[in-house]
């Protein structure tokens, strides 16, 4: 527009400088009238948004650009709250050997054997007069070491103990303390120092209960034909609740945690066992095949109509060392999931679709 502007100005002043007449150009007078030409298309120049809003749930903003609305682009939001795709149940595992979670700063692991045999002159997070103690004795006793009995009125205590190094080890069951210890390097709760859990030196008399259950949640958006569409922003957050109906006594009568996930880090929290697939995961499916990753923002070809389907996938799998609560049975609480809570966030510009 500014090129016109000045060749249609210059158009009209052309004369020849030789036949006389004040028509002759000079540096100055060609950059004042760039400057007017640009200044003129400034403000001639209009940007208009306008909010639609479909449903409570989804709302559009689309922004035209040079007043004529030649050029859009779209921002699109779909939030909401809804149920998800669910189970929980608690179940048992035969699994009842007994081991000891070890701070490396009190014993580092230096066999390959992981024995609890190291552990010499160790104070041990445990019950005192409890069978876990008595198991505890009979084998420190069997390889003529001893270790100091920490008191400790539950599993939480023993894990806070455990936590600030009034410990140097805790005993509990074997898959008990491989969840815990994976639950305290999540949430950064041992502050750099490391743990290692010893070979099973015993045996428990029961099964151990787990919580175990899963919540999926799947959103679907679309990239109509001759948009080019980029998926900028995704959350989405469950909540697991559990009440506790009988025995409640030296339990938490109410336990809560949410778990969170974003498209940057995949989700995930502490405190809970999750398994390594993506928790969030994507679908495309358009009016024409194509390699998905040779588009980027998930929704595929640019002009092409597609539909995107992301799947949140919230997995719990916890024993009563669901660190911090203090917990004693799963089967005196009733457990359920909450429903999700989600916000997606895409923009779309129009394609200039060749037939």
């Amino acid at each position: 527009m500014v090129l016109v502007l000045i060749s249609g100005t210059i158009a009209g002043c052309t004369g020849d400088p030789d036949a006389g007449g004040n028509d002759e150009f000079n540096a100055e007078t060609l950059q004042g009238m760039i400057e007017a030409g640009l200044q003129d298309f400034m403000n001639n120049t209009t940007v208009e948004i306008t909010t639609n809003y479909y449903t409570n749930e989804t709302s559009t903003t689309t922004n035209n650009v040079n007043g004529s609305g030649g050029v859009s682009s779209t921002m699109n939001v779909l939030s909401g709250i809804q149920a998800g795709e669910l189970e929980l149940f608690v179940s048992n595992t035969n699994d009842s050997t007994v081991s000891l979670l070890v701070r490396e700063d009190a014993y580092g692991n230096s066999h390959v054997t992981s024995s609890a045999w190291q552990l010499n002159g160790a104070n041990i997070c445990v019950g005192i007069g409890t069978w876990m103690e008595q198991l505890l004795q009979s084998y420190f006793s069997d390889y003529e070491i001893s270790f100091t009995s920490v008191p400790v009125a539950d599993n939480s205590e023993s894990t806070s103990k455990f936590i600030d190094g009034s410990c140097d080890a805790k005993a509990g069951s074997t898959i008990a303390l491989q969840g815990l210890k994976t639950a305290l390097e999540q949430g950064g709760d041992m502050n750099g120092v490391g743990t290692w859990i010893t070979a099973p030196f015993g045996a428990q008399n029961n099964s151990h209960a787990w919580l175990s259950g899963y919540n999926y949640l799947n959103l679907t958006v679309s990239q109509s034909r001759g948009e080019a569409s980029y998926l900028e922003y995704g959350y989405a957050e469950i909540t697991i609740y559990g009440t506790c109906v009988s025995n409640c006594s030296g339990q938490d009568d109410l336990i809560s945690q949410t778990l969170s996930f974003d498209l940057d880090s995949g989700g995930g929290i502490t405190s809970i066992i999750f398994q390594t697939d993506p928790d969030i995961t994507k679908v495309t499916s358009c009016e024409n095949e194509f390699d998905e990753s040779e588009w980027p923002g998930y929704f595929g070809p640019y002009g092409l109509e597609c539909d995107l389907t992301l799947s949140i996938k919230a997995e719990i799998d916890v024993t009563t060392s669901w660190y911090p609560f203090a917990l004693e049975n799963f089967n005196d609480y009733v457990f359920s999931w909450g429903e999700w809570t989600y916000y997606l966030l895409w923009t779309s510009v129009p394609v200039n679709m060749i037939e």
